[in-house]
């Protein structure tokens, strides 16, 4: 049902498909600036939301609200969205399904996602589905700014929101995940999502899905002081998905948790 993962004791890093092939973002057409729309009144919010994420196809009790995108945690564009209007939708009572899964596997969890937009341009800034449960290996995410140090020591980056609207939904995101990534989107606690321009190493700028899966069962260590990798370390993975072709393009598990 999901993929059998090897991980060293230090760093956990994969790459499943080459980096080459894909054009960079920067730049992009005006024809893609038409993507951008304010976002106006509830029934504009829960739409907007429903054709980014495809969430409306596993729940019927949707609420959405103007909020503040002040809270925002994304690494590198946290600031940008600091104390600006957006709106937030709420679907409740999500359990996962994907037609290639095994037939007959139920999520195990009833799940909560919220979807932040910016209000201007109904652009996502986020999706989250946090565990309401007690779990004392599931730490709190690092902070944006800890993330940040993080990742630019791989030299990977966020640069932005894309200015066009993604080809994969975030569901057909997991789902990509769920098939050729690490970590079952099933068995994860939390899921966290954004849509973003990211490059890595000499990777060009490209529009991917960063989707993160919390709370796992424990991926397993392998090295010298294996023995010695506590789980809260190893149960929860990042893969990064390119939204032009729908191949995962890697996963780790970095950022740490605090």
């Amino acid at each position: 049902m999901h993929r059998r993962s090897v991980l060293s004791a230090a760093l956990i890093c994969t790459a499943s498909t080459s980096l080459l092939g894909c054009s960079a973002r920067r730049g992009e057409s005006e024809n893609t600036m038409a993507d951008l729309h304010p976002v106006t009144g509830e029934a504009g919010a829960k739409a907007r939301a429903a054709r980014l994420t495809g969430l409306d196809q596993l729940t019927t009790r949707i609420t959405a609200q103007r909020v503040s995108a002040s809270r925002d945690q994304t690494p590198f564009i946290w600031q940008e969205f600091a104390d600006r209007p957006a709106w937030r939708i709420d679907y409740v009572g999500v359990q996962l399904r994907f037609k290639s899964a095994t037939p007959g596997f139920a999520d195990r969890y009833i799940r909560t996602f919220s979807v932040l937009l910016t209000e201007s341009t109904g652009q996502l800034i986020s999706v989250s589905s946090k565990f309401e449960g007690t779990d004392p290996d599931l730490r709190e995410p690092a902070t944006a700014v800890a993330a940040e140090a993080q990742l630019g020591a791989e030299d990977e980056i966020y640069y932005g929101l894309p200015s066009r609207d993604p080809r994969h939904s975030f569901l057909m995101a997991l789902e990509i995940v769920l098939n050729q990534g690490i970590g079952s989107p099933f068995l994860a606690k939390e899921i966290y999502g954004n849509y973003v321009l990211h490059s890595r190493g000499a990777s060009p700028q490209r529009a991917v899905w960063v989707i993160t899966l919390r709370g796992l069962p424990p991926l397993p260590a392998h090295g010298p002081g294996a023995d010695s990798v506590p789980v809260w370390q190893r149960n929860h993975m990042r893969n990064v998905v390119d939204d032009e072709t729908g191949s995962n393009l890697f996963a780790t598990n970095s950022p740490q948790p605090k």
